[in-house]
């Protein structure tokens, strides 16, 4: 693999991580610049697929409203690299806790990524269920 490969992929690998902690932070700016200008996040919340810088702002309080405190974990990335473009495909542990239920799951993104400016962002990012846990009680509200 070529150097550029490898440095390609931690780009995108840190393009991830800095995608969960703005989201899970509420850095709806620094979230929003995980994508292109026309980006389009196809989300779990039905009917909900944000397009844009403006509407991916504005969606990180529907996402704050509908799961609370969120923490988003992604592991065993494949990247497929193809020049200015990409593809990858990746678990996400998503947990969040709203109204003292601590719930979450197993989701997988399907990603499409783009150099723009010479940076790594997603185009489209679609994420789904592999597997839901139960609620499970926030003892320090009990």
């Amino acid at each position: 693999m070529k150097l550029e490969s490898i440095a390609d992929k931690i780009e995108i690998k840190e393009l991830n991580a800095k995608y969960n902690f703005s989201v899970d932070e509420y850095y709806a700016e620094s979230w929003a610049d995980c994508s292109t200008k026309d980006g389009v996040f196809n989300a779990l919340l039905p009917g909900r697929a944000p397009r844009g810088r403006d509407a991916l702002i504005k969606f990180v309080d529907v996402v704050v409203e509908a799961f609370g405190k969120m923490h988003h974990l992604t592991i065993n990335e494949i990247i497929l690299l193809g020049g200015n473009e990409a593809q990858q495909k990746c678990y996400l542990q998503f947990i969040y806790n709203k109204n003292g239920a601590i719930q979450g799951g197993i989701c997988i993104y399907n990603d499409w990524l783009e150099k723009e400016n010479s940076k790594w962002k997603y185009s489209r990012r679609d994420v789904v269920y592999k597997t839901k846990s139960v609620d499970i009680p926030d003892k320090s509200k009990i």
